[in-house]
């Protein structure tokens, strides 16, 4: 197989190890590559069982038929390192001749099929289309495997989907042309679409997509790396560019943006985009990564902090400064573990505030706040006062409870204003290597008007969290 043409595809191919999500345009070779890593694993692994899961019966057929068997069956070495003589291919099960064997599967409403299998690697196609909350499921078939591997491939719809979520796990890779005048950093959407071919958006110079690179916007994910392909970048669409810009004016926005530039949608308009957040990235690490234990004698310091619970939400803290040109600069991101005691979890917040010494803390109020609050109030008292926040459609000033003080905020208001911020940059994150990973909870926020309150409100996807945001809003 030859990668001419196509330098993108090598680093895909040569992430052997670990987890592994492809976010793709329709036809950019996604089955290719699935069957390639079958027949791959299948010969270098005798021992392996290997799932793939489609949704529906048809797609997993269409895979057999059309991809896995006229690889298998027309290349001489795999025809005798994987068949035999005689062998006769099957399409649901198939046990290789080396021993190694391949489990088809479908799972568009229910996971129920994939229940009893025992896999080493399993492999999910359209993953976009997979009932939600079976991918769990599926990956249970996973643990007894010493190194249980995941792949992941589809085509993005509404930004609400568990394809957007692992890839926003994943170091989501982003194909990237610097521009030979400005030395702009380009990655492909519809602001890079020129008349002919893929240009810069600020210069509008001709841009060489064989001569770009990968680059995470999440480095440091210790999920598995994730990769975004699209039409402009495969070479059969280089030649018919004026393709591509035929489906613009044909298609609607939101297919066109998941079909061919391999990018998701909302139904809602988002607030601020990736790379505007990612524009507001300075060059300082995480305050833990180096010598600040005594920052907070000579700079203020401020604490948000969203208590988490049950088996799903997590507990951010986030410890910020405003500087004397009114910017405020988020100084570090603490993530705590999902399932942490409550009372380790207190102390760790108590401890990480003691140690910087911050002047004062606000925390969400409701839920687990009632009783958190007062728990780490109890721990450690900050100077400038401790505030537990509570949303409301109106807004009222800090009050005296006891010994914290009850603030009510208008959530929408207070939210609009954070990203009036980053669009004005008065906002700071860490450098990128290490806020990376949280700025997608800033992105996946979009804005839509409530009838009722006659307002606009911000929403983001059941399956997305933003506790990062909202404790950066309440610094």
């Amino acid at each position: 197989m030859s990668f001419a043409g196509r330098p993108y595809l090598e680093a895909v191919y040569r992430a052997g190890r670990g987890n592994l999500v492809i976010r793709a345009s329709r036809q950019v070779e996604k089955s290719t590559f699935l069957a390639n890593t079958i027949a791959y694993e299948a010969c270098a692994n005798p021992g392996a069982s290997i799932l793939f899961v489609a949704p529906r019966h048809e797609q997993a057929l269409t895979f057999a038929h059309d991809r896995l068997h006229p690889l298998l069956q027309e290349s001489p070495l795999l025809r005798r390192a994987l068949l035999g003589p005689g062998h006769r291919l099957r399409v649901r099960d198939i046990e290789f001749s080396n021993g190694a064997r391949l489990h088809l599967r479908t799972a568009f409403r229910s996971a129920d099929a994939c229940r009893g299998l025992s896999a080493t690697l399993l492999l999910v196609d359209e993953v976009q289309d997979v009932a939600a909350g079976n991918l769990p499921v599926l990956q249970e078939t996973l643990s007894h495997a010493e190194r249980a591997r995941t792949i992941l491939t589809g085509t993005p719809k509404l930004i609400d989907n568990h394809l957007e979520a692992m890839f926003a796990r994943s170091t989501a890779n982003h194909w990237t042309m610097v521009c030979k005048n400005c030395q702009d950093a380009v990655t492909i959407d519809e602001r890079s679409l020129g008349p002919t071919g893929l240009v810069c958006p600020q210069c509008q110079t001709a841009l060489d997509v064989t001569a770009g690179a990968w680059v995470p916007h999440n480095p440091r994910s210790t999920w598995g790396p994730g990769f975004c392909i699209s039409h402009p970048m495969v070479p059969w669409f280089g030649n018919k560019f004026h393709e591509i810009l035929e489906r613009q004016h044909s298609y609607d926005p939101v297919r066109f943006h998941n079909e061919v530039l391999g990018l998701p949608s909302t139904l809602g308009d988002h607030v601020v985009t990736r790379a505007e957040l990612e524009a507001c990235c300075g060059s300082a690490p995480f305050l833990r990564r180096g010598d600040n234990k005594d920052l907070g004698r000579t700079t203020p310091l401020f604490a948000g902090v969203d208590w988490g619970g049950g088996v799903n939400s997590r507990t951010i803290l986030v410890i910020g400064q405003m500087r004397s040109d009114f910017v405020f600069e988020v100084r570090d991101i603490v993530d705590l573990p999902v399932r942490e005691e409550p009372d380790r979890v207190v102390e760790l917040v108590a401890s990480c505030c003691s140690f910087y010494q911050v002047s004062a803390i606000a925390a969400d109020g409701n839920g687990n706040g009632n009783v958190y609050n007062r728990l780490l109030f109890a721990k450690f008292a900050p100077p400038r006062g401790f505030y537990a926040i509570y949303y409301s459609s109106s807004e009222h000033a800090p009050a005296a409870d006891g010994a914290l003080f009850r603030w009510t905020v208008n959530r929408s208001a207070s939210i609009g204003a954070l990203f009036g911020r980053v669009k004005r940059q008065q906002l700071v994150f860490p450098c990128r290597e290490d806020a990376g990973n949280y700025l997608d909870e800033f992105s996946c926020e979009y804005a839509t008007y409530d009838d009722q309150q006659r307002s606009i409100k911000y929403e983001h996807p059941p399956s997305r969290t933003t506790p990062c945001m909202l404790r950066t809003m309440l610094c």
